[in-house]
């Protein structure tokens, strides 16, 4: 992949950016990119991967984090070339929009909408360049401080950070599947740890039951001498069903004449309410469908002052919009004065010359103040319409009880007419019962049972009953307690005979974790340093990084070898980085070196590992198709070289053809590497620039 052309707006501390300027494009090879620091170079990588894969490539910070200070979105247009074809990607982010990205081919002259889907875009990026997002970031973008990290890596730490930069998918898939069956050997022996009971603490819940069963049979004895008890005295009181039909009929009739009074009241307060002074049925309607007339002329009335109310709203959001960009207007026209460039109109983008721009303002501040009165007469307006619906409102309320009152009226009195034939219906039926137990009258029944009441009379015959009940049901439910207790015991037998088979899982359960756990630290661990490193990826990176040691170093170091190392405690299995000192004649750890030879040995390997993994195949079954990223973004590697060391690095990246591109950034000095081209970062006041010198 070859990067051509970048357009930056409102990304982080660029405002406005085209790099290249004019019709050039980034050209093949080594690119400088240099300035102080805080102006923004990283911020230029950041730009360009943010542009191909979004928010999830760029460090810690959110889309919104990205926008410049003082703007509300930003935008990034980068164009680069993969075997032979020119592709566009345009990434917009608005905060108020959300995001918006659109991939282009060049097609003759023109350029061609592939997509515009963030995720169709991401999965069209990942074919065009053969790799996926963390791959590719691995293989385009040294990160700054990464260098440093491999150098200072202990050997577990080295073996890790290869495995995760070469994303060894097969073994970590393995890893995965043993750490997700440990979790799920973990959970049936919690479950089954938890559901098991001994046989010996089953056998004293036997017994248990056996001592209740005992205590049952002597209860059922005694409930059975009660019974008969209560059932002889029974038979000498009066039927209670006589009983119950006096004492329900006395209760009708005072239910009926509490109803009565209540129900005069209502109507009378109904009647109030209404407006009525007599609740004849004909008087009532008439009333009824005099107030909803009424109701329809308000609520006509309501919608006409409502739809004004609506239109004030538009008119005024509309002028309020027309203000605001007439303000925002101003002030570009106005922040503009101290620019030596002409102005440029930002409606039509014409130039405008000092005289034109201040004629412009003017025009569009007394359009405001035009707009301003206009908005405080609609303000006036509309206070008006809103006092007149509360108005409108007020009275559809009072219309609305008014009617509620009329209607519960004809309910009302339809009631009282019921009560009233209820309660003559009640006195001849209380007339006929009292007869049919043999009495006169109420007084002569309970002077013969010598009770206060009817309800006294009755409550003696309903403890009676209830003692009886009580007695058969309690009899019941005890035999069956004694028929549960006697399954459980059966049901006891065939848990312990499980609990013995359950006891015997968890065992075989804990010996399959324990072999599990193996597999995974021992096994899948080993296999990584041993076949993976060993046999496949130590000897290419070797072979790829020793070119850039040699270089780098001016020939003092001429080879870099990765040993496979086995710890003895939980770590597992490393690599250790060593070093040929030609002058020494010596192999040498990294700890053997100075700072600056540590970082010029670690940027050869990373630029080794970048170089590799165009073409590498970690695993025999790892997909054949080489990746199409032969570019690579060096963010701030030289920190700790001196001006010599520097020299050598620059001038062998100069002429390394395993990248089509090798951007550079760099703060330190780069004096004497003329013929380089560059990239110069400055600030301009809260914003950054670029500028490309060839």
């Amino acid at each position: 992949m070859k990067l051509l052309k970048l357009e930056v707006w409102n990304f982080k501390p660029f405002r406005n950016l085209v790099l290249p300027q004019d019709d050039i494009e980034f050209p093949e090879g080594l690119i400088i990119i240099k300035g102080p620091n805080s102006t923004g170079k990283s911020s230029l990588f950041e730009s360009i991967l943010w542009c191909l894969w979004g928010p999830t490539s760029v460090s810690d910070l959110n889309n919104d984090e990205l926008v410049s200070f003082s703007s509300t979105f930003c935008r990034v247009i980068l164009q680069f070339e993969v075997a032979g074809a020119r592709y566009k990607i345009d990434r917009r982010y608005d905060s108020a929009d959300g995001m918006a990205v659109v991939l282009y081919m060049k097609q003759d002259s023109a350029w061609k909408q592939i997509t515009n889907k963030s995720s169709s875009v991401g999965r069209k990026l990942d074919e065009i360049l053969n790799l996926e997002l963390n791959q590719a970031l691995k293989t385009l973008f040294v990160r700054q401080g990464e260098v440093s990290e491999l150098a200072n890596a202990k050997a577990v730490t080295l073996r890790n950070l290869l495995v995760d930069i070469y994303d060894i998918d097969i073994l970590k898939g393995m890893t995965k599947h043993l750490d997700y069956f440990e979790s799920e050997l973990a959970a049936k022996v919690k479950i089954l740890s938890d559901e098991y009971q001994s046989p010996e603490s089953i056998q004293e819940e036997v017994q248990r039951c056996k001592d209740r069963i005992t205590d049952y049979t002597k209860s059922v004895e005694n409930r059975n001498q009660e019974i008969a008890s209560t059932e002889k005295l029974l038979k000498d009181i009066p039927s209670s069903s006589s009983l119950q039909k006096v004492n329900d009929i006395m209760t009708k009739l005072d239910q009926n004449n509490r109803d009565l009074e209540r129900l005069t009241k209502e109507l009378e307060n109904d009647m109030s309410k209404a407006g009525l002074l007599d609740a004849d049925e004909v008087l009532v309607q008439a009333r009824l469908d005099s107030l909803k007339k009424v109701k329809e002329r308000s609520e006509t009335d309501l919608e006409e002052i409502e739809a004004q109310k609506q239109s004030i709203d538009q008119e005024t959001g509309k002028i309020s919009g027309i203000n605001h960009d007439l303000k925002e207007k101003i002030t570009t026209l106005t922040a503009s004065r101290n620019d030596e460039n002409d102005t440029i109109c930002p409606t039509c983008s014409k130039p405008l010359s000092p005289k034109e721009r201040d004629n412009l303002v003017a025009d569009y501040k007394k359009e405001i103040k035009s707009g301003t009165a206009e908005l405080k007469e609609l303000e006036t307006q509309r206070k008006k319409h809103a006092t007149d619906t509360k108005l409108i409102d007020g009275k559809l309320r009072e219309i609305d009880v008014s009617i509620e009152a009329t209607k519960k009226t004809k309910t009302t009195k339809k009631q009282v007419d019921e009560i009233q034939s209820e309660i003559s219906n009640n006195k001849n039926t209380l007339d006929k019962i009292v007869s049919s137990v043999g009495v006169s009258d109420i007084g002569e029944l309970l002077q013969k049972y010598k009770v206060p009441s009817v309800s006294s009379l009755q409550l003696t015959i309903a403890k009676l009953q209830t003692t009886l009940e009580q007695a058969k049901k309690s009899t019941k439910e005890i035999e069956e307690n004694i028929l549960r207790e006697e399954l459980l015991i059966s049901d006891l037998a065939g848990k312990e005979a499980r609990m013995k088979e359950m006891g015997a899982e968890i065992e075989e359960l804990k010996r399959v974790d324990e072999h599990a756990k193996y597999v995974r630290r021992k096994l899948v661990s080993g296999f990584v340093a041993d076949y993976v490193f060993q046999k496949r990826l130590i000897g290419i990176i070797r072979s790829a990084t020793n070119q850039y040691a040699r270089f780098f170093t001016n020939g003092q170091y001429t080879g870099i070898d990765l040993e496979p190392t086995q710890s003895k405690g939980r770590s597992g299995s490393g690599l250790l980085l060593k070093i040929w000192d030609e002058r020494d004649q010596a192999w040498k750890k990294t700890g053997q070196l100075s700072f600056g030879d540590k970082t010029a040995i670690s940027l050869a390997l990373r630029l080794g590992i970048s170089r590799t993994m165009s073409s590498i195949r970690a695993l025999r079954d790892s997909p054949a198709v080489s990746p199409r990223v032969r570019s690579v973004l060096l963010d701030e590697p030289l920190g700790g070289l001196d001006k010599m060391r520097r020299e050598a690095v620059v001038s062998n990246l100069v002429n390394d053809k395993n990248f089509e591109q090798i951007f550079l950034i760099t703060h330190t000095d780069v004096q004497g590497w003329e013929g380089v081209p560059s990239i110069d970062v400055a600030k301009e006041g809260s914003s950054s620039t670029a500028t490309l010198e060839m």
